[in-house]
């Protein structure tokens, strides 16, 4: 009998064991954290956004930092024309081609606006792509934003 409660003495003590060793450590070390899916870094109160977002509704606090990125080919003379409501201040306008080595013909890039939040209340963005000299038809794409400041 004595045997047998040393046995189960012993049962218990690795069963007690085996549950706190799992419990032990200081989890990994050197963890990065990536903030966003894709692993750039945005700063709080500041939203970036594309094409995939286009007819999107989102929040922000007055005087966050809205950017804007559109596909853009003015080589072939369509351009964005984007606008905005007085609620809303474009302070970048800048268009970055694909190729800076400026030995590709006709290759694309990049539109970026950033625009800052200015007043409360619900703001717009929209943008047309076309062509400056040609009717506006119906048919071109169009971005469009919504912006809740508060």
């Amino acid at each position: 009998m004595a045997r047998m409660i040393v046995i189960i003495s012993l049962g218990i003590i690795c069963l007690i064991a085996v549950v706190f060793s799992g419990c032990i450590g200081t989890g990994p070390q050197n963890q990065t954290v990536s903030p966003t899916p894709t692993g750039t870094a945005v700063k709080v109160g500041h939203l970036v956004v594309d094409e995939s977002q286009n007819s999107a509704t989102v929040y922000m606090n007055k005087s966050n930092l809205i950017t804007v990125n559109l596909a853009e080919n003015p080589s072939t003379g369509f351009q964005w024309n984007l606008t905005t409501t007085p609620g809303l201040r474009v302070i970048r306008d800048e268009y970055v081609p694909d190729d800076t080595s400026g030995k590709v013909v006709g290759s694309g890039g990049t539109h970026t606006w950033d625009i800052s939040t200015e007043i409360p209340g619900e703001q717009d963005i929209n943008a047309v792509y076309k062509r400056s000299w040609e009717a506006t038809t119906g048919n071109e794409s169009t971005f469009f934003m919504k912006i809740v400041v508060t």
